[in-house]
């Protein structure tokens, strides 16, 4: 199942091919620019419906700068020398308000296949290629192939979320959610995966002031770098 979020700036007004792809088992949900953007929800994709000209080129100035997801339009108007301008801007396809719901359906399964596709090779390839390995077995990580590093189930997961997302900032948000039971409240949560982070970089860093794998990303996060 897909998880799509619809960029709209009227949520509460149906849409006849989004109630299609939510007949067809996706988790579809409309919502405005400024939720959109503070959102730490995972989603496959992003659709819009086109607004004016100015509000959409700025919607799709500020999501490329946020996300690095596929970026759908409904244009409803613009016309075809408004779609190149939202083409060159990153998105990956212009549909006519017009077009038929089956036809989006299928057209969209084809394109989010293809790019979970490209993304999970990308991924294998950075792991055959990596310094850094996991063994889930052993709940280790293995340096340069060569030395393996026990750790404790709460550093190992927290790891783990960022190797299975390699180079994208991992928010405390995010790392609570993995790590604890998110129905309970941590106080200090932050300190807690910095803590968790602080022990887990020790293990695995030559040289913990200038880390070489797990970078922090200011006021976001972390990112565990294997480029």
């Amino acid at each position: 199942m897909y998880t799509i979020k619809f960029l709209t700036d009227d949520d509460s007004q149906e849409n006849k091919h989004i109630d299609y792809l939510k007949g067809k088992g996706w988790d579809v949900s409309p919502i405005q620019i400024n939720k959109l953007l503070e959102t730490e929800e995972k989603m496959t994709a992003i659709i819009i419906e086109e607004n004016t000209i100015p509000i959409t080129c700025c919607w799709l100035m500020e999501l490329t700068q946020r996300f690095d997801l596929p970026i759908y339009l409904f244009s409803t108007g613009g016309g075809s020398e408004a779609n190149i301008v939202y083409l060159q801007l990153g998105v990956k396809i212009c549909f006519a308000e017009r077009t038929n719901a089956e036809e989006l359906f299928h057209t969209l399964t084809n394109l989010l296949t293809h790019n979970l596709l490209e993304r999970a090779r990308g991924k294998e390839k950075i792991a055959r290629s990596t310094s850094l390995e996991l063994n889930p077995e052993n709940l280790s990580a293995i340096v340069d192939g060569e030395r393996e590093i026990i750790l404790t189930r709460k550093e190992y997961q927290a790891l783990e979320i960022l190797y299975d997302n390699p180079c994208v900032a991992i928010s405390y948000q995010e790392f609570k959610k993995h790590l604890w039971d998110t129905e309970h409240s941590l106080n200090n949560e932050n300190y807690r995966i910095a803590n968790v982070i602080f022990h887990l970089r020790n293990k695995i860093e030559k040289n913990t002031a200038r880390p070489r794998f797990i970078k922090t990303v200011r006021s976001r996060g972390y990112m565990l770098d294997i480029r």
